[in-house]
């Protein structure tokens, strides 16, 4: 460890610079030493951060030295990123253009990556802002297609979204038209006042879980700490202002804060501790993570002490047009001025320039665009690949939920739907056909209106007598085996049983009825011709005949 260690410091447009970190190097020098790579004045807001095994930032403490944090102990050269770690309100409250600048280049950087929650509608102003900065006003669409390929703007979340990337092109393109005659300081100005409005714009988040094991998103800025939904990073649940906190402390694993509640009084004098005092804790996947969390929380609340005591010393707000003309006086963007401390690659060079052609001519390709319409080539297969993987997912559930539907109809219908979704070696499923009846009940009947035990009986006696029917030709059937045609032979000698002792009730509740309506009656009058007429006792009188009574 005496020789140093072999670092890259990567920079807000993914370039790096390699740099061999020294035993002795404080942070603090390290940063002097990236900052000189932009003549960076206001070096306040930004740090140094590795990323760990879940994809968190963990910052350097600037009054370390650099290789007695808890860096990876991987083999390959340490990774260190350069990037913002204190927010602002505002951009108005920057005194120095490339820090303008940088936090340009920083939400850029952001907005691609999907660190920020947005809609597609203001990704695609903030696209055409970010062509209008770099390349002016719009010429051509042929030329503003190509340009809009080589920068990083369009997050995949925004591609997968829409149909294609063409459509995606022509919204961008229609914005950008809008805005012939914007300066490139205008262009940035109005770039970060839109990325200011939104409302992931400036906030550190952390995966947590709370103490019934629900995933969370604690949101660490400027103004305090926010909790959000895991599926919602827009709106928070909850917001702990920093003026709300009375203590921050962890321990392994657990996370824990302590917000001044003035609603909450000790009814007790004996309470231990503050009665007016909620303690809130959440729980992380390491005890890394939570020290990370405890450390970023407790340097974003000195930020604020530092700007709430230091505020009649901070400096006048600037207007935004006076930014924006501050912007135009260069020609150049973050010139690059590095000492020969830093050892730099072919590819390690500075910023790339964010003025390349604001007059009517095509551009000139260099190498450095042909290697970032490469790399955008690659993010928009990439992109394309996963929305391709995500409709392909989409389709197989739909498939799935169809085939269950058609199987469900096959089992009550007994026949299988054409549309059923089979694969091509997949055999066909085993459906349980469903036999009809064979028979339709007497229509005169079932027109009677008659609510009386005549109709009754007759309905159930032809029900009964076409049951039997159906008995008899299943139990003929040849087809089924000797087993089968046994038990329907059993079932329609019960059918034929049944119906025969039907049949009986039916002529001894007639013959009661006659034999009443012969003695209450003399001769064949009305009643006569009204018993006659029922649908039974006129079918009884022509299967059986008239009925003389001794």
């Amino acid at each position: 460890m005496s020789e140093g260690r072999k670092s890259q410091v990567v920079l807000l447009d993914d370039r790096h610079l390699d740099i061999l970190i020294q035993p002795k190097l404080f942070a603090h020098e390290l940063l002097d030493l990236v900052s000189s790579h932009f003549n960076l004045k206001e070096k306040e807001y930004f740090g140094l951060a590795y990323k760990d095994e879940t994809g968190h930032f963990h910052w350097l403490q600037l009054d370390r030295r650099v290789l007695e944090h808890e860096l990876p102990k991987k083999s390959r050269p340490l990774q260190l990123f350069f990037s913002i770690r204190f927010y602002i309100e505002s951009i108005s409250y920057l005194r120095d253009r490339v820090t303008v600048e940088l936090f340009y280049e920083q939400a850029k950087h952001s907005l691609h990556k999907g660190h920020l929650d947005c809609d597609s509608v203001t990704v695609f102003e903030l696209a055409a802002h970010c062509l209008q900065a770099t390349h002016g006003d719009f010429y051509d669409e042929d030329i503003a297609r190509r340009q809009l390929k080589k920068l990083p703007v369009l997050p995949t979340s925004t591609l997968q979204e829409h149909p294609s990337i063409t459509y995606c092109e022509d919204e961008v393109i229609v914005q950008y038209k809008k805005l012939e005659g914007q300066t490139r300081g205008g262009a940035i100005v109005s770039y970060m006042t839109i990325i200011e409005s939104v409302p992931t714009y400036g906030i550190h988040f952390y995966e947590v879980k709370d103490k019934s094991g629900l995933p969370w998103w604690l949101g660490l800025s400027h103004k305090g700490i926010s909790v959000y939904d895991h599926n919602d990073k827009r709106t928070p649940r909850r917001v702990f202002a920093w003026k709300q906190l009375e203590n921050l402390y962890f321990r392994d694993k657990k996370f824990s804060i302590e917000v001044h509640d003035p609603k909450r009084v000790s009814v007790s004098r004996r309470t231990f501790g503050p009665g007016n005092v909620n303690v809130h804790a959440w729980f992380t996947c390491n005890a890394s993570l939570t020290k990370c969390i405890w450390s970023m929380a407790v340097s974003q609340h000195q930020f604020y002490l530092d700007r709430k005591q230091s505020k009649s010393q901070l400096p006048q707000v600037r207007s935004l047009t006076e930014i924006a003309a501050d912007l135009c006086h260069s020609n150049n963007s973050l010139n690059s001025s590095a000492p020969n401390s830093i050892s730099r690659t072919n590819s390690s060079v500075s910023l790339t320039n964010l003025s390349l052609s604001t007059n009517n001519s095509a551009p000139h390709l260099t190498a450095d665009d042909l290697e970032s319409s490469s790399t955008a080539q690659r993010d928009m297969h990439s992109a394309l690949k996963e929305r391709r993987h995500a409709l392909e997912e989409i389709v197989k559930k739909k498939t799935e939920q169809l085939k269950a539907l058609c199987l469900q109809e096959a089992s009550l219908t007994g026949s299988l739907p054409q549309e059923t979704p089979l694969n091509p070696d997949e055999p066909l499923p085993q459906i349980r056909k469903r036999v009809g009846t064979s028979f339709s009940l007497s229509p005169e009947i079932l027109k009677t209106s008659q609510e009386d035990a005549v109709t009754a009986l007759e309905l159930d006696y032809d029900i009964q007598d076409k049951i039997v029917k159906a008995a008899q030709r299943l139990s003929q059937d040849p087809t089924v085996s000797r087993s089968v045609r046994k038990q329907r032979r059993q079932s329609y000698h019960r059918a034929h049983s049944k119906v025969h002792r039907g049949l009986a009730l039916f002529i001894i509740y007639l013959l009661y009825h006659v034999f009443c309506f012969f003695f209450s009656v003399k001769g064949h009058g009305a009643e006569t011709t009204l018993v006659r007429s029922t649908p039974f006792v006129s079918g009884f009188y022509r299967r059986y005949g008239s009925i003389s009574i001794c």
